[in-house]
Parts: C-alpha cells; sequence; structure tokens
C-alpha cells in the first residue's frame, strides 16, 4: 500500500491512463481529479473535511435572488477580453468598494467583460465596475438539473451512471489496491454530477462566446466549472486561454501538478504565474506556456501600506492557517510571553478563526499578544509594519517576503513538504518550538529572501504586453 503524496498519485494516473478516459466527450477523471485525490487523501490519513463538494445548499431566498440576476440579458458584444472570475470579492477598507483583486484593475484597461459566478450563493457590492455579468443563471440551471435528476432518478442520470461507473470502476478498484482506499461509491455519483455541471455550463458559455466573441479569455481559476467550459470551447473556436493566476501554488496542490503529456482540451494555453519562484513548484502538461507577470494589486497595496504604515524593527507577525492554528498560536503565545515586554508580537487569525479562537486557543489570552481577530484592516498593514514573519504553509509568507519581512517557518503540518523551495534553496530556518523561534529573533537568525523576487515587477506592463499580442 502506498501513501498517496502527489507524486503517487500522479504516477497512478500515468499508469492507468486516468486522464484519457472520456464519458460523453468529457474527461470526467480530469474534471474531478482534485476532488477524487482529496478524498483518498482524507480516507488514508483520517484527516476532517470532504472530497470538495460540501458546499452548503442554497435557500429558497438565494434561489430566487438567482432567478431574479439569471433573467437579465448578457449584453457585451464584441469585446477584447473576456474575464472568467472566481466570484470572490475583497472590500477596499478605503473606499468601501468589493475589488476582484485579479481582474478589475487589468479589465479597466480594455474593452471586455467579466463574468462573475455567485461566490458563497451571492455577489459582494458595490463593485465599482460596470462591465461585471453574474453568470447566476447557469449556477441556477444547474442547481435545478442535479437535484431534479437525483430526486426523479431521470433517464439521463442514469445512463450517465452506468457509463461513469463501467469507465471507472476498474480505477478505483486500483485505487485500493495502490492506496488502501474505498472511495467509489462516494465519488461515482459526484462525478455524475460535475458532467451536469460542465454540460449545462458548457451551452451556457457557448452562447456568451456567440456574442462577445474574445480575441482572449483570461480565467481566474482554470479548474472552476465555467472555466473548464470555457476552456473546452475555446479550443474548438481557436481561441487562446490563459489561467491567470489566484494565488501561489503549492507542490502537493493536485490542480497544478500534472504528468507532462498530459494535453486537455480541459486546461488553458497559457499559465500567469506571479514569480519564478512558483517554475520549479508548479507542474503542468509540457503544452502549456508558463509566464512569469507579477501581481499588479500586490505592488500597488505594498507602495500604499508602507507609505502608511513604516516597518518598526522589533515587530513580529505570527499568521494563523486553518489546519495548523493550534500549533502556531501556542508558539506566538509563548514567545509573547517571553519576548513581549521588548518586541511586538502579532498574531493574526485566519478570518475562519474569529469566531471560535477565545474558546480553542484561550492561551492566547495574554497582554502581550496582540491578537487581530477582525479584518477592520487588511493583512497588508501588520506584513507593513513588521519586521519577521512566522508560519506554516500559507501564501502569507510570500507576500510577506514581499514586503521585506524575514522569515521563520514553523514545522508543523505539511510545511516542510509545502515550502521546500524556501528552505532548501533559500535557506529559510524551520524550526519547531518557541525557543528556537526566540533564538533566532534574537540573533537576526531569520531567513531573509530578495522581495523583489517573490512578485515579477512592473506587473500591469507585463500583463497587458501579454495581453496585447493577440489584439
Amino acid at each position: 500500500m502506498k501513501e498517496p503524496t502527489i507524486q503517487n498519485f500522479l504516477s497512478f494516473e500515468q499508469e492507468h491512463k486516468c486522464n484519457q478516459i472520456t464519458v460523453e466527450g468529457m474527461h470526467v477523471w480530469t474534471l474531478y481529479r482534485y476532488e477524487i485525490h482529496n478524498a483518498i487523501k482524507k480516507q488514508y490519513y483520517g484527516t476532517k473535511g470532504g472530497s470538495g463538494n460540501g458546499e452548503a445548499p442554497f435557500t429558497k431566498k438565494e434561489l430566487l435572488t438567482m432567478a431574479l440576476n439569471a433573467l437579465k440579458p448578457f449584453t457585451y458584444k464584441n469585446v477584447d477580453v473576456l474575464f472568467v472570475g472566481n466570484g470572490r470579492r475583497t472590500k477596499n477598507i478605503d473606499t468601501g468598494i468589493y475589488e476582484d483583486i485579479y481582474c478589475d484593475e487589468v479589465a479597466k484597461q480594455y474593452n471586455s467583460v467579466i463574468l462573475e459566478h455567485p461566490e458563497n450563493h451571492g455577489h459582494m457590492q458595490p463593485n465599482g465596475m460596470d462591465n461585471v455579468y453574474f453568470t447566476d443563471r447557469v449556477a441556477f440551471k444547474t442547481n435545478l438539473a442535479v437535484k431534479l435528476s437525483k430526486k426523479f432518478n431521470t433517464k439521463t442520470r442514469r445512463r450517465r451512471t452506468a457509463q461513469v461507473t463501467e469507465a471507472l470502476s476498474p480505477i478505483f478498484e486500483a485505487i485500493k489496491i495502490e492506496f488502501g482506499t474505498d472511495v467509489a461509491a462516494a465519488m461515482i455519483p459526484e462525478v455524475v454530477d460535475r458532467m451536469y455541471y460542465i454540460d449545462i455550463t458548457k451551452k451556457f458559455c457557448g452562447k456568451i462566446l456567440d456574442k462577445a466573441k474574445p480575441k482572449l479569455i483570461i480565467e481566474i481559476c482554470y479548474y472552476a466549472m465555467e472555466s473548464y467550459a470555457m476552456s473546452m470551447l475555446a479550443h474548438e473556436r481557436n481561441i487562446p486561454v490563459a489561467e491567470y493566476s489566484h494565488g501561489f501554488a503549492f507542490p502537493t496542490h493536485t490542480p497544478m501538478q500534472y504528468n507532462p503529456k498530459d494535453h486537455l482540451n480541459e486546461l488553458p494555453d497559457y499559465e500567469l504565474i506571479y514569480s519564478k519562484t512558483q517554475l520549479p513548484i508548479v507542474h503542468l502538461p509540457d503544452n502549456i506556456k508558463m509566464l512569469t507577470v507579477g501581481f499588479p494589486f500586490f505592488e500597488k497595496q505594498r507602495d500604499h501600506y508602507k507609505s502608511l504604515y513604516p516597518r518598526q524593527e522589533k515587530t513580529i507577525c505570527f499568521i494563523s492557517t486553518l489546519n495548523e492554528g493550534e500549533e502556531i498560536s501556542k508558539v506566538a503565545a509563548k514567545v509573547a510571553e517571553q519576548i513581549g515586554d521588548e518586541y511586538r508580537v502579532i498574531y493574526k487569525l485566519h478570518p475562519f478563526e474569529f469566531a471560535s479562537y477565545k474558546e480553542k486557543y484561550p492561551w492566547t489570552n495574554t497582554d502581550k499578544l496582540e491578537v487581530i481577530a477582525n479584518n477592520g484592516e487588511h493583512i497588508f498593514r501588520y506584513l507593513a509594519e513588521s519586521a519577521i514573519v512566522v508560519s506554516a504553509r500559507t501564501a502569507s509568507v510570500w507576500e510577506g517576503i514581499g514586503f521585506g519581512c524575514d522569515t521563520i517557518l514553523l514545522n508543523f503540518g505539511d510545511t516542510a513538504v509545502n515550502m521546500e523551495y524556501f528552505i532548501k534553496e533559500k535557506h529559510v530556518p524551520l524550526v519547531d518550538t518557541a525557543e528556537q523561534v526566540i533564538e533566532l529573533i534574537r540573533s537576526g537568525g531569520a531567513g531573509h529572501v530578495d522581495p523583489d523576487g517573490m512578485f515579477e515587477p512592473d506587473a500591469m506592463r507585463n500583463i497587458t504586453s501579454f495581453i496585447n499580442q493577440f489584439l
């Protein structure tokens, strides 16, 4: 029996030609491989969390709102660039506008439209944009179609279930032998659900492309339903497609790891990444061109926050993560207790910890530890003020380095694997205890990495230069 590491998973896929399996013209394994790998790992390691399909059901009010949004026609014709957003918007504390930090500023430079899927069953407004189209119609139709197919066990659902069972049962049997996990019963109906989502979304997106006729499609998350559908359609219509990274990838993140020859029409033609630090980490099929472009939002916000909040050489910022929060918080509290009279020690909670940290992490209740348990200030403020960032596996480490912070990594969870680049290539220290953290703080031993290496400079110029070649 093997451990379901990303390397073993990729070897399994290659041996069994998983990404070549098609049902009704869809690469059904490809479209659900992330969730399948998560389900295998969950069962193997006995960890919490679903397979990736655990979103709360829509309420009647949410469905009504979606239905009303769905009545709005798509009016954008002959655009240069079509952006497939991920629906997430962040409130700008200064303006009150909810910003798509990936699309908005770039989209303003072009005759463009942003497709916005409902995030958490809705949309954050005001968004300050006049070219955003809510795709509630397809969200409504797919949600309804899946529910009805299950309730009435429709002919189409029975047919697809039989086809998926025939195609994937040998693979799931091999998974039992290889990894010792039995995920077939849970995964087969979810793969069938995914077929409904892709089929309906592709028809919807086809009608959008008929009107929009973009010269380029930019996706923020290639493995979202609308992005999968757009990539499939774009390859049929000879429209170039790029994914613009929505964060830093980790080497264990399944969607960013493929075997080189997995050439798939569900994937983009280009992958736009923040910096060269991602090149040894992201392994997409070899027909996808990787380009480093940077992140305009980060550049702008870094300049803004550094001008407002000068660095304090004796400020240490611990950044919590969902999986390792308990261990990180204990180290932060101990460090604060021992050197909090001399240093300002910040503990920035993950937003999902705000409501529960007092009960879960009672040891953080000390005057020497400054716990940030709200979104009143952006994390960039604390990165601007800090000299050292201490955390585990989180993209905020990249951002902290981008702000010029020195770094200490905590050896919790899978940090040693996912932050291997920094540990081995950049000599960032990986430690286990509060005492080791204090020693590194006092001795100046925290790791220093070139801030400009985290985000390619002149990001807006880089991205617009990429786009302009297609116009």
